[in-house]
């Protein structure tokens, strides 16, 4: 019974603590550039780690509506990262997790965790890897 109670209680409470999570990157993104097609990239939360691993929130605010592999149209992506800055290979992330929007108002539709990602922010996802990457890499 108490096993039960304790799945039904995590199930109920992972949504939350995950739509949390996203909010409290929230309140300090900062802008660090837009991409070619006028993509706004914001940074938030960077976090030094041990062997020039850097964690940080990453959100893109479309300019207009994209289609992804994921689906969509999405107005808005945030990912939680993790980027090798002492790796030689510009596009390397040790891991992410994903979480695109479909309206205006956040509402979570989609989300992808992987362990290694090579194709963060390339031109398929909106060509805002590099931009997050520089600003990640350069914070003390």
């Amino acid at each position: 019974m108490k096993k039960g109670l304790f799945i039904i209680f995590a199930v109920v409470l992972a949504p939350v603590l995950l739509v949390g999570l996203v909010a409290l990157a929230a309140g300090d993104w900062q802008q660090v550039g837009s991409t070619v097609g006028g993509d706004q990239v914001l940074v938030s939360s960077v976090t030094p780690q041990k062997n020039g691993l850097r964690s940080a929130w990453i959100r893109v605010e479309y300019k207009e509506p994209i289609r992804l592999p994921q689906g969509g149209p999405f107005v808005e992506l945030r990912a939680r990262v993790r980027f090798n800055c002492a790796s030689a290979v510009p596009s390397a992330v040790t891991n992410s997790e994903w979480f695109y929007s479909r309206d205006r108002g956040g509402k979570l539709v989609v989300s992808k965790k992987t362990h290694h990602d090579d194709q963060f922010g390339q031109v398929a996802e909106g060509g805002f890897g590099g931009i997050a990457r520089e600003f990640v890499c350069k914070q003390k």
